[in-house]
């Protein structure tokens, strides 16, 4: 095994507040020659954590949805490291103002009142209404909506009793922007306002690996359903307990991809490092 190289310089990159970003792939800056496993943590300069709604993988990739007054410029540290060595990398990570400004609102306000205005009095539409209607939605529309909307179910497999009442739960790690419920047979979590700003990605995922632990408490066989993004951190983080306390959680129906395998070996170097303090 070799330690990781910089390969060539990451360049600057650019988002704006509320807007998806990534995945940006760090694997393309920095490997090592042989191929071997890397993982990676990324965080601002000074210790800081990525601003709220950004995240960076195990296995290197950098991603979210930057939350509201996160505007700035960032110098953001990359490490990367394995057994043989680790190594440093930084960028300029630049969080424009929400596309959303004055301007464009008061477009928006503008159009509803033409919009009334035409209802009320028996007129057309006005032709700014037939542009957005006329729009068409792209599979990047869709995307954003499942993820600014998704969910996860976790369904205790053997148990073939429907779900029940909501019960609602707190569990440890959860973000604030997500409810957890216990139905019986099956665990919930979803988006507790699904118009909110304030909401990520990292808060689902954080949210999702926490209905994770509950079910691996349970001792359940299960079943994942939801959200691609939400599926896969909830198996990467059943893998992980399932390493650590020696005892194997069974997921049914799911086939991991070749990344899915890769995240769980970066989280568990990753664990063995910190463990050794490197």
């Amino acid at each position: 095994m070799q330690a990781p190289k910089i390969i060539k310089q990451i360049p600057n990159q650019g988002v704006n507040e509320r807007a998806a970003f990534g995945p940006f792939d760090l694997k393309e800056y920095i490997k090592t020659p042989d191929d071997s496993e890397i993982s990676f943590s990324a965080e601002i300069s000074g210790g800081e954590a990525l601003p709220r709604g950004m995240i960076c993988t195990a296995d290197g990739l950098v991603t979210g949805i930057p939350a509201k007054d996160t505007q700035g410029n960032y110098e953001v540290v990359i490490t990367a490291a394995n057994e043989a060595g680790s190594v440093q990398a930084t960028f300029q990570l630049s969080i424009m103002p929400n596309l959303s400004n004055k301007s464009s609102i008061e477009f928006l306000d503008d159009l509803k009142t033409q919009v009334w205005k035409a209802l009320e009095h028996g007129m057309t539409a006005p032709p700014e209404l037939d542009e957005l209607l006329d729009r068409a939605i792209t599979p990047l529309d869709i995307y954003y909506l499942l993820e600014r909307w998704g969910t996860l179910t976790i369904y205790d497999a053997f148990n073939l009793e429907p779900p029940g009442e909501k019960k609602l739960i707190v569990l440890e790690g959860a973000s604030e922007e997500f409810v957890t419920y216990d139905r019986g047979s099956c665990l919930v979590a979803a988006p507790k306002n699904l118009f909110s700003f304030e909401r990520t990605l990292a808060d689902g995922i954080a949210s999702c690996e926490a209905l994770a632990r509950e079910a691996f408490k349970r001792n359940w066989t299960v079943e994942l359903v939801g959200f691609e993004k939400y599926t896969r951190a909830a198996w990467v983080e059943i893998q992980n307990l399932s390493a650590k306390n020696n005892r194997k959680m069974e997921v049914l129906n799911y086939d991991p991809t070749p990344g899915d395998e890769n995240l769980v070996r970066a989280r568990a170097d990753a664990s063995t490092l910190q463990q050794k303090g490197v």
